[in-house]
């Protein structure tokens, strides 16, 4: 196979390398993308390639002397969004990336993805496998307080929606959380539904780590087995005891991440739907590339899917309906990429976030989530 490269410049020599091993030959760089990340503008590369334009690159692809592209860059970067899209437009055959995400960037498990030109690029994808959690954390995202214990995923729902994404998206980055994925007693039956129907895959679930010293075997074996990475999310109970996971994870041979200190939390809806969607964002989700997938439907973002529940609890009668793509329509591939921009809720989400102290909260209040607490005198 011989490709074409793009992305970020210090990369490429590194990518050239191991595609050269996977038998795929680098010939030139397109330079009308080139990714600076957050060099200075006046920032000089040295690409050791020859230069052509994206025109001239569909040119040799549609003489046959090219068969696609390769990104250099993070896949689930806007980025990388940008040129699959443009790709896909003109109906690039091969479009290739590494199957990464920034804080997994050297996961063993990450490998080359080329996508089907058929599919629905979708570059980071989350699901809730249960609701509830082992840590209350004041302002939850997930509002995972608000759920009960027993309130998970069907595994039967699991395996039917993961078997239809596997058909119409190119899934890269599926990050399985909660809640707190590591309550379930039969997580390991999760992971080889994902593998079986997602080989491809970086499946990666969240935790905040704290069962992993009471893990069964047969959990611990399951993440290897599967090629799942685990990625821990560094609250102060985890703190105390993390010697003790990464030992017990560094036992059993499985890949994990540690996130740096949870210090603060941010609360960012607002009771009235006035606010800049754009702003809003930019604020809640720096790079817009993560998608949430619930009852067989992909939402913008966890918030959207998952508020119904905190309009229940706390009487919220104003608030705008869920904006869901239902991934069995005949029409998803086109209806997905419209989460790309604006959906209803962003306008409920205020573009000035509430920053405050991590801290747990047995009993959860409305103000927990507002960015303006003083919005309550008008609730």
């Amino acid at each position: 196979m011989k490709v074409a490269i793009c992305g970020y410049p210090p990369l490429v020599q590194d990518f050239q390398k191991a595609l050269a091993v996977e038998g795929i030959e680098v010939n030139f760089f397109v330079s009308d993308f080139v990714n600076k990340r957050n060099d200075s503008p006046n920032t000089e590369y040295t690409i050791e390639l020859p230069l052509i334009t994206f025109f001239e690159f569909r040119r040799l692809v549609a003489a046959g002397e090219l068969d696609g592209i390769f990104i250099a860059e993070l896949s689930c970067s806007n980025f990388a969004k940008s040129v699959v899209q443009i790709c896909k437009l003109y109906r690039i055959p091969k479009v290739g990336l590494y199957c990464s995400i920034h804080y997994l960037w050297f996961n063993p498990f990450e490998q080359f993805y080329w996508l089907d030109p058929d599919k629905a690029y979708v570059p980071k994808l989350e699901t809730n496998l249960i609701d509830a959690c082992n840590l209350n954390c004041k302002g939850c995202t997930h509002f995972a307080k608000l759920f009960t214990k027993n309130e998970i995923c069907p595994i039967e729902n699991f395996q039917r929606d993961v078997r239809q994404l596997a058909t119409c998206a190119d899934v890269l980055v599926f990050l399985l959380l909660g809640g707190e994925p590591l309550l379930l007693k039969n997580l390991d039956e999760y992971f080889k539904i994902a593998r079986f129907y997602m080989p491809k895959t970086g499946l990666v679930v969240i935790s905040n780590g704290l069962l992993v010293p009471s893990l069964p075997q047969k959990i611990l074996d399951a993440f290897r087995q599967n090629s799942v990475s685990l990625s821990i999310t560094r609250y102060p109970p985890t703190e105390k005891i993390l010697p003790q996971i990464t030992e017990i994870l560094q036992a059993n041979g499985v890949f994990h991440t540690v996130s740096d200190p949870i210090k603060n939390f941010l609360a960012m809806i607002s009771t009235q739907g006035t606010h800049d969607p754009s702003e809003s964002r930019r604020v809640c989700c720096g790079d817009d590339t993560c998608r949430a997938l619930r009852n067989g439907k992909i939402y913008k973002c966890p918030l959207d899917a998952l508020k119904f529940r905190f309009t229940e609890t706390f009487g919220i009668e104003n608030f705008p309906e869920a904006t869901g793509v239902d991934i069995y329509a005949q029409n998803f591939s086109s209806l997905v990429g419209m989460l790309d921009g604006d959906v209803e809720m962003c306008y409920w989400c205020n573009e000035h976030a509430r920053s405050f102290p991590w801290q747990v909260a047995n009993s959860p209040k409305l103000e927990d989530w507002l960015a303006d607490p003083d919005e309550l005198k008008n609730f």
